[in-house]
């Protein structure tokens, strides 16, 4: 999935905040092998809210994939 799209990456992650969307971009880069599990710790973190981590692929300049919390 995200190994077909070429890194480095940076990750955008929203919370819901008042019933409504906040997103924020993570401050640095990471690379291929480290993306899926970067953003899986993140949405499973219990003292987070974290509801979705968007992938953007800096090379292709756009988004390539998102990972979602579990409902």
């Amino acid at each position: 999935m995200i190994k077909s799209h070429r890194g480095p990456f940076s990750l955008a992650i929203t919370r819901h905040v008042k019933g409504k969307p906040a997103s924020q971009w993570l401050g640095r880069e990471i690379d291929t092998e480290e993306v899926e599990e970067e953003a899986l710790s993140l949405l499973t973190d219990p003292r987070d809210t974290i509801a979705q981590v968007h992938v953007w692929s800096e090379r292709e300049h756009q988004f390539v994939h998102c990972f979602r919390r579990e409902r």
